[in-house]
This record gives C-alpha cells, structure tokens and sequence, in this order.
C-alpha cells in the first residue's frame, strides 16, 4: 500500500482520481488534515473546521462496471466497522453518512474513473475536534466529533494519519470481498448484495417514521422507512400505505419530527 500524508490538500477524492488516471496501482492513499475544496455527495462543498481528517483510497474493483455505484456504501460500511474497532460507536446512515446517536461524524464519496482500466476513488471525511459542515444539503445533520470518543487524536497528527490509514485498508479490504462476492453471484440482485443483510440490521432510522428530502430540500415522502433493496433503493411507507421507492441519487432521509405532547394541567 503506497501512501502520503499532507496537512492539507485541495480534494482527497481529486487527489485519488488523479492518481488513478496515472495508473497508480489499487491500495494507493492518502491522508490530508484538511480540504480546501473538499467534495461530498451530489456535488456539495465539504466546509472543513479545525482538526478534520480526510482519507482516500485507489481501488480497482473486479466487477462489472454497472455495480460499481454499490461501492459508496460498501466503503462507508468498511469505515465503521473499522471506527467501532477503535472504540467510537457508529453507524451508516443511508446512503453515506457515517453517525452516532443521529449525528453526523462524517461521511463517504465514490467515484468511478478510468486509467490504466477502471478504478474507483474512494474517500472518508471526518471531523475530529470541532463542527463541520457539507453545504448545500437540505436539511444537514447535527455534527459530532471523533474527540469524543478518541480525544488524543486531537493532539496527534501521526494518530490521525495512523487512524486514515487504517480506514483506508478497511476499503481496500472490504472492496477486495465485495469483488470476490459479486464474482460468486452476490451481485444477481444488485451491487449492495454481499452487505445488505448486515447494513440492515445496523442502519439507523430503520423501521421508523421518517422524511425523504430532495436536494431542494422538498419532502418526496414521509412515512415509514420499512426497506432496502440490492440497488440501495429505500421504501418509504406513508399513512395511506403507499409505497415510495428511493435512490441514492434522489433523497437523503430525515428523522420525522415528534409532536409534543401537552403537559397535563
């Protein structure tokens, strides 16, 4: 695994892709303690605040081009499992949020390009010591820090760097099975196949009232959040029992707001 680390850099995912175009072997990385022009789903701007972290993977996946939009989440889940090893208590909230108690620790972007035959540029943004922000999401998260959970990370650049380093083999690592999976079929009912018992059982917000957001920030759905196909398509139940169904590409999902109750006199 060829890596690098910079205090700062423009884009970690451009960085990687770059990379990729120059025909850079799979397992090339590289670790960055801040953006400058960091990029999020859909096209957002990663706003960076002290003591981020951002990491970014090269992989070259064994698989057929069209599954290759499945590896978003398939990173993102190989990023907490590795986060939760280190003692931070996490989840994968759909589709690419990496979470704690509903607030965002930071998040996962792919993105497929072509060099030396096709990679993916895989990167994990992080906030360490202070609120960040992605604008131009509808409705953003609350922000949570590694810091509070791992505090010395904070003080220690070589830790962090340690910390990009090891979500980056847990990528290149999860890659490595998914491709092996979807070689053995795993794929026949979408990319999300090797991972998407497993993703359910964790994924918060799963059998409870949600909202469907559009990028304008309208609600495309409310109701019940109920399931996940191989594609990563959402089901979205409403009161009336209408069925909607959801794409990475189309919503993000929201927590219902509770009504309160009146206080008894």
């Amino acid at each position: 695994m060829q890596s690098s680390w910079l205090p700062e850099a423009a884009s970690v995912l451009d960085d990687i892709k770059t990379l990729g175009r120059e025909g850079k072997p799979a397992g090339t990385l590289s670790v960055v303690g801040a953006q400058s022009h960091g990029r999020a789903r859909q096209g957002h701007l990663w706003l960076d605040a002290r003591a981020p972290l951002a990491a970014g993977v090269l992989l070259r996946p064994q698989a057929p081009m069209g599954l290759l939009v499945g590896l978003a989440p398939v990173c993102g889940y190989a990023c907490v499992q590795a986060l939760k090893a280190a003692g931070v208590p996490c989840a994968l909230a759909w589709p690419n949020d990496i979470v704690t108690e509903g607030a965002k620790l930071g998040s996962v972007v792919c993105e497929a390009g072509y060099g030396d035959g096709v990679f993916v540029a895989a990167a994990v943004m992080l906030n360490v010591a202070a609120s960040f922000a992605s604008c131009g999401s509808p409705e953003p998260r609350p922000a949570a820090t590694l810091g509070a959970f791992l505090p010395e990370l904070a003080q220690d650049a070589q830790k962090c760097a340690r910390l990009g380093q090891d979500l980056c083999a847990a990528m290149e690592g999860e890659c490595e099975r998914w491709s092996a999976a979807i070689g053995q079929g795993a794929g026949a009912a979408g990319p999300l196949g090797p991972i998407l018992s497993a993703w359910f059982d964790e994924m918060p917000l799963m059998g409870q009232p949600v909202r469907a957001l559009l990028p304008d920030g309208r609600a495309a759905a409310e109701g019940l959040l109920a399931g996940i196909d191989g594609w990563g398509r959402i089901t979205v139940v409403g009161a009336d029992g209408q069925e909607h169904e959801l794409s990475f590409e189309q919503a993000s999902v929201r927590p219902m707001a509770q009504e309160c109750e009146p206080e008894a006199q």
